[in-house]
């Protein structure tokens, strides 16, 4: 059995030190001094204070002159804008999209962000008797999807604006086809955090959406379960909510996305 070296244990927890700084300022509401940190991570303030100076020097975390507390830098955000472009989005919600099949039996899809809409990247197939599920490769509208609904939730009133067209096309008898009333509707799925679009993509057919977001807080893909209206009901069943919105955070995690 081989023993590390006090060398090579001493440097592996001043790594996990220094990430555990980087992830502490990244989660944080706002700036934070010495105090604040080395309280957060139960450890004294001249050890923060030593992998303090090593990030400032090294452009992952910056210091404000005027209050001398830190915050992420531009090396880190960088960082993690890189990551979050190189993703294989399928690769990384393939595992939680599994999860969500098996916890709630429906089938489940996942949408890529257009210009024009939403883009399934893939479908897993539910348990149900009956097969339902939006093929692959579909493009699917803001306006009258779960998915395209949820994002339109998810970006600032101007981005909204540009996204939902001029003329809003009727799919069926239940699409919400006026500004206004869009309008209204799509602030409620804001506060709920949320979106179904019973019978207004095609009649029968319901889905339950969340956004998914990167390390910018941009929604870049939405996760749905997709199903008869008699199984996703309006309102869905709460659990099948939650666990939508566990899935959609878990996945956002994995993009580096933060609150």
């Amino acid at each position: 059995m081989s023993v590390e070296s006090p060398e090579k244990t001493d440097t592996i927890q001043s790594v996990a030190m220094a990430l555990q700084v980087l992830e502490t300022l990244a989660n944080a509401n706002g700036d934070m001094g010495v105090t604040a940190l080395a309280s957060a991570l139960n450890t004294t303030k001249s050890r923060i204070h030593r992998h303090l100076r090593t990030l400032v020097s090294l452009g992952y975390i910056s210091q404000s002159e005027q209050t001398e507390r830190y915050r992420i830098g531009s090396r880190l955000i960088a960082l993690g804008r890189a990551a979050s472009g190189s993703a294989d989005f399928t690769s990384v919600a393939m595992p939680h999209m599994r999860d969500l099949r098996d916890e709630t039996g429906q089938a489940v899809s996942l949408g890529q962000v257009e210009e024009g809409g939403i883009r399934i990247l893939n479908t897993l197939h539910g348990t149900m008797q009956i097969e339902v599920g939006v093929r692959p490769g579909s493009l699917l509208g803001f306006h009258n999807s779960a998915q395209g609904k949820v994002v339109l939730a998810s970006v600032p009133a101007a981005r909204r604006e540009e996204l939902i067209p001029a003329t809003i096309a009727k799919a069926t008898d239940f699409t919400i086809t006026d500004h206004a009333a869009l309008i209204r509707h799509i602030e409620d799925v804001a506060a709920q955090g949320y979106a179904t679009a019973p019978n207004e993509t095609m009649l029968g057919l319901n889905a339950l959406a969340c956004p998914i977001f990167n390390a910018e807080g941009e929604p870049v893909i939405t996760i749905a379960i997709v199903s008869l209206t008699q199984y996703i009901g309006t309102p869905p069943d709460p659990a099948q909510i939650a666990a939508v919105k566990t899935a959609a955070a878990r996945i956002s995690a994995e993009l580096g996305y933060t609150r």
